[in-house]
């Protein structure tokens, strides 16, 4: 079997100081997975060709501090990149605005969060088909750790899409589309380092949010005491890659 060549979608960047410490979200996504029987390329949401989206086995939308809820210039671009995984059926997963983007063109509704921002360490709850999918493969229990940093997140989900993990903030944590695609609110491709970077970097949207609301959003002291190294954090992704040897085993 070739190597599969995956195309990582940069929808946006990180914070610069942290990008030039650690690099961007396209770069932890592949020391998380770390495979060597993988070719990777990354373009810039600006740059993808929708038209040769078939040419890849596997495709990763990241995160992006961007929303939704305004005028986004690469809806019509993404629009077409979205049908053509559709067409050609490649396994396919959307990160945080990837997964909202993804979710939007599937017939759902994107929102700013009325519980106020996620940015810490959550405890979500897998769906019954949550439990039962490969994605979650090898995650002990129906809840797990995971790190988050989001302010809008998907309210409505589409015809077809099927809902695999929530928690009381966020409704919609993790979802599928047919068997080839992902998308998940939260970040497997973080580690203790980057999510606390986040958190100081939100701490007065933190302080003004757990004021609002104090009863889904701690104190950004208590959210910071709170944040660790979470074990298996990556094992979606690397369960990710499976799905894509998989889908070439069959094509």
């Amino acid at each position: 079997m070739k190597s599969p060549t995956v195309l990582i979608i940069k929808m946006g960047s990180t914070y610069r100081k942290l990008k030039s410490q650690i690099g961007d979200f396209d770069l932890w996504i592949k020391q998380s997975i770390d495979n060597p029987n993988i070719q990777w390329k990354t373009k810039s949401v600006s740059q993808v060709e929708p038209e040769n989206i078939g040419s890849y086995q596997g495709i990763i939308l990241t995160g992006a501090h961007a929303t939704l809820t305004q005028h986004y210039q690469y809806l019509d671009g993404m629009k077409r990149v979205i049908e053509n995984i559709i067409e050609h059926e490649i396994p396919t997963l959307g990160i945080c605005f990837g997964h909202q983007v993804i979710n939007k063109f599937l017939g759902g509704e994107v929102i700013t969060n009325p519980l106020g921002p996620e940015i810490s360490i959550s405890r979500i709850q897998l769906t019954l088909d949550g439990i039962v999918d490969p994605i979650f493969k090898g995650l002990t229990g129906a809840k797990i750790q995971v790190y988050s940093s989001h302010v809008d997140v998907v309210s409505k989900i589409g015809d077809g899409v099927i809902s695999l993990a929530w928690n009381e903030q966020t409704q919609f944590q993790a979802t599928r589309y047919g068997n080839f695609i992902y998308t998940v609110q939260f970040h497997p491709e973080y580690n203790k380092q980057i999510m606390e970077f986040y958190i100081k970097q939100n701490w007065n949207l933190l302080k003004t949010g757990h004021l609002r609301n104090p009863l889904y959003i701690s104190n950004p002291d208590v959210i910071l005491k709170a944040n660790k190294k979470i074990v298996n954090n990556k094992r979606m992704l690397e369960n990710f890659v499976q799905l894509i040897f998989s889908s070439m085993l069959v094509k």
